[in-house]
């Protein structure tokens, strides 16, 4: 029986039966379910009911995936007539991580079997685990690697990378990125635009550090990891994933190279600072400001003005353009909402602190850059 009900047999038999057989050939029993790993990354959870009653949770998946992964996947489990059928009801199921797999689980036990299942009981089995536990596997890897005599890339490269980011020497970066590189990337899926994905995850974290070792707030660069990832995780090319790494780098460097031309502040008026980086999109007022440094709002006013060069309003003002300019450059916001995300009154208003700072309507900015 399946719910919602399926007036057909989507899987078949045999497909089910190497399931079960994972379940009985891991040893487990009513309190303590099993959870799959089936490429291209979806989670199937595995619950014994009684003797040979078994209730199987999914196919479902953390991420929306394209309809040819999923056809492809059902070519390889599912019976011929019905693929089609049974792609369209895979592609409608809610998205769903694997700690909530596992939460369902749980609470099927609880109301089928009236039986309190943990968390920590439910194993999670994928192809990586059973890699690691065999030696064999490993060691086969290792042999191929050498056979082809084609190394991973030096530690050199990402350490140069990191190096120019952390700078904020955007000339190095270039140099660097136009510089071949030796040795190939790490296989780490055997789909190419899932590759490319994994590599930009990879980049993204590991260059994030350095931006922050270079002086962006920590908020800041996470939230910039956030917006990159997630515009990545729209992309269906690696051609444009690749360039996204690119721009991503590059954004991360010139951020680090102007945050080291602005004027040394104290530690009092650093505070100011994350505070505004922190909360950018909503009313600041020299109050609030105040209360976080400690000063009254006319010595801070007078102190700001002093290590900065400019004054608190005109510095708000400087950091939310330069914000609309990576919303510019990076999303399809309308304007009208990159206004209203900056906290600006009006859209109006908006363009005229943009154009009198940049010298170009938003507009005007968002086509030069395209």
């Amino acid at each position: 029986m399946s719910f919602p009900e399926i007036p057909y047999e989507a899987v078949n038999f045999f497909a089910t039966a190497i399931v079960l057989d994972d379940f009985r050939a891991q040893g487990r029993d009513a309190a303590h379910p099993l959870v799959s790993f089936i490429e291209p990354g979806f989670f199937l959870g595995v619950m014994e009911l009684e003797a040979d009653c078994f209730l199987l949770l999914g196919l479902v998946s953390p991420i929306r995936r394209a309809r040819n992964e999923v056809l492809s996947m059902v070519t390889t489990v599912g019976r011929p007539e019905h693929l089609q059928s049974t792609c369209d009801l895979i592609l409608q199921v809610p998205l769903m991580t694997l700690e909530r797999v596992k939460d369902q689980l749980c609470l099927i036990a609880d109301l089928l079997l009236e039986t309190r299942v943990k968390k920590e009981d439910i194993l999670f089995m994928d192809v990586y685990t059973s890699m690691v536990q065999d030696p064999s596997c490993l060691e086969e890897r290792l042999f191929e690697q050498r056979e082809s005599a084609e190394p991973h890339p030096s530690m050199d490269f990402e350490m140069s990378l990191c190096e120019a980011v952390e700078h904020g020497n955007r000339a190095q970066l270039e140099q660097r990125l136009n510089t071949p590189v030796s040795g190939r990337v790490g296989r780490m899926s055997s789909d190419a635009l899932r590759q490319e994905k994994y590599i930009f995850i990879v980049l993204a974290t590991v260059t994030a550090r350095a931006a922050i070792r270079g002086g962006l707030s920590e908020e800041t660069v996470l939230n910039l990891s956030d917006l990159y990832c997630q515009r990545m995780d729209f992309l269906s090319e690696p051609a444009l994933i690749k360039e996204l790494s690119i721009r991503m780098l590059l954004d991360y460097c010139d951020r680090v190279g102007e945050l080291r031309h602005k004027p040394a502040a104290s530690g009092l008026i650093r505070q100011c600072l994350a505070y505004i980086s922190v909360h950018l999109h909503e009313d600041i007022t020299l109050e609030q400001l105040s209360g976080v440094c400690g000063l009254c709002t006319r010595s801070l006013s007078l102190r700001f003005r002093d290590e900065m060069g400019i004054s608190i309003r005109d510095y708000l003002n400087q950091e939310r353009i330069n914000e609309a300019k990576y919303l510019l450059r990076h999303t399809g916001y309308p304007l009208s909402q990159i206004a209203a995300y900056l906290n600006y009154s009006s859209q109006s208003y908006f363009t005229r602190l943009f154009q009198k700072q940049c010298g170009m309507t938003p507009s005007q900015y968002r086509e030069n850059i395209g």
